[in-house]
């Protein structure tokens, strides 16, 4: 997937990273990430062969929440951070009108923070989206206990830098399980994919920077009963073991039954643990949008080869 970096300015928030590959005459698939990740977090599960071909047909754009990017600058003190409700209401649109990209019937794909972001945007801009694949989201404010996690994780990483307690929220919040017993399990279930998630936390991000999306995201507010404004389709998505099972559920729940669906797949980071049925139903969720019909998945071209061997 060839990709070219742009920069954007925008008008309170100063410059954001974008990633865009394809051509910008076609359709926007929109991706948008979670806390302790940046853009690079999607690329083994985009590279994945039934997505490739779904990609083909899309001008892909990949938006970096500020401060995020690997080896980034300290953001200035008097820097105004943007809200979940601002990314999604202001940079996203500025961003996309600013490279030129075709706005209407964007497609989504976020995950954590991001979906939340995600769904702002589409009840923000309701007749540019066309649909959202929406992992491990909430439309819900912090509870009590994970404001209170995610506060001791940002005063931490202010304060020390990535360490030990950081580390384990942030396995936690994306791969699962106990929160005590989460990293010695994560690593046990996961291994590489666990490593290579904390030496990126330690070798590649800055610490001030993601503390302050940490705090944008702790601060984010309710919006449940906008839920059935939504206009678009969507595709909710969580793992058998995501700490975010419930979370999911409650905002399913509050979505037009018309408009929704949701997926629960085995594993707790659904894009690692099981890439080829996340790009199976978003084939099949894209094509029920009238989209990629000429995109078949590996299962359905075997299926056509071995019937075209039996007949």
């Amino acid at each position: 997937m060839e990709e070219t970096k742009e920069i954007v300015k925008t008008d309170k928030f100063g410059d954001v990273t974008v990633f865009v590959a394809g051509d910008r005459k076609l359709r926007v698939f929109l991706t948008v990430h979670d806390i302790g990740q940046n853009h690079k977090s999607f690329h083994r599960f985009l590279l994945h062969e039934d997505m490739k071909a779904i990609l083909s047909k899309f001008c892909i754009v990949q938006i970096t929440v500020p401060g995020q990017e690997d080896e980034a600058e300290t953001l200035p003190n008097d820097y105004k951070f943007p809200t979940m409700q601002e990314m999604g209401t202001e940079v996203i649109p500025q961003v996309l009108a600013s490279l030129g990209c075709k706005t209407k019937d964007v497609v989504g794909l976020g995950v954590g923070a991001g979906a939340n972001i995600l769904c702002r945007y589409a009840m923000f801009s309701a007749y540019d989206v066309l649909g959202l694949c929406l992992l491990e989201c909430s439309a819900e404010s912090a509870g009590f206990l994970e404001w209170g996690q995610e506060k001791i994780t940002s005063l931490q990483l202010n304060m020390k830098g990535m360490n030990p307690t950081s580390e384990s929220y942030l396995i936690w919040h994306h791969y699962g399980n106990d929160l005590g017993k989460v990293t010695l399990q994560a690593k046990k279930d996961n291994p590489g994919e666990v490593r290579g998630f904390s030496d990126r936390l330690y070798s590649k991000f800055n610490h001030q920077n993601l503390a302050r999306f940490v705090n944008c995201y702790m601060a984010r507010t309710n919006f449940v009963d906008k839920l059935k404004t939504m206009k678009c389709r969507v595709l909710m998505v969580t793992g058998s073991r995501s700490a975010h099972v419930k979370d999911v559920e409650r905002t399913y729940s509050a979505m037009d039954r018309q408009n929704s669906e949701i997926l629960k797949l085995d594993g707790g980071d659904v894009m690692e643990d099981n890439p080829e049925k996340l790009a199976e139903s978003m084939l099949f969720f894209l094509q029920g949008l009238g989209l990629v019909s000429s995109v078949r998945s590996k299962k359905m071209s075997r299926g056509t080869s071995l019937s075209g061997t039996d007949a």
